[in-house]
């Protein structure tokens, strides 16, 4: 769907320029109907590829924890190309933070004794 999209965004483009040059070349009411239809027709296009169902790779989890980090009732859920870490390390701890992103990057990270509790992300 996206490269059909694309292709009818570029073939909108040019006959949009070629209709622009026949307005300037010879004015008429017609080849204005058809750049206004032209001009819509690039604006509907532009919107379809803003759509959030598209998805921008791979999604990604990465949680750890070292060096008597903790990371506890902390659930991740990605879609759609979402990248999400979880570092908790030399002492730190994540409790109580569970993270849902779609299409984000989302970071949750502490260490030296560091804390972050009861504080859920969703991320759209």
């Amino acid at each position: 769907m996206q490269k059909t999209v694309a292709v009818g965004g570029v073939l909108t483009t040019v006959a949009t320029g070629v209709v622009t040059n026949q307005i300037t070349d010879q004015w008429s009411w017609t080849w204005a109907a058809a750049l206004a239809v032209l001009v819509a027709a690039g604006a509907w296009l532009a919107v379809l590829t803003l759509g959030g169902s598209s998805s921008t790779g791979r999604t990604r989890h990465h949680i750890r924890a070292d060096h008597n980090g903790r990371i506890e009732a902390s659930g991740a859920t990605g879609r759609d190309g979402a990248v999400i870490e979880q570092t908790a390390t030399r002492g730190g701890t994540i409790t109580g933070s569970p993270v849902s992103a779609r299409n984000a990057d989302v970071e949750q990270t502490t260490d030296h004794g560091g804390q972050i509790t009861d504080s859920p992300s969703d991320i759209r």
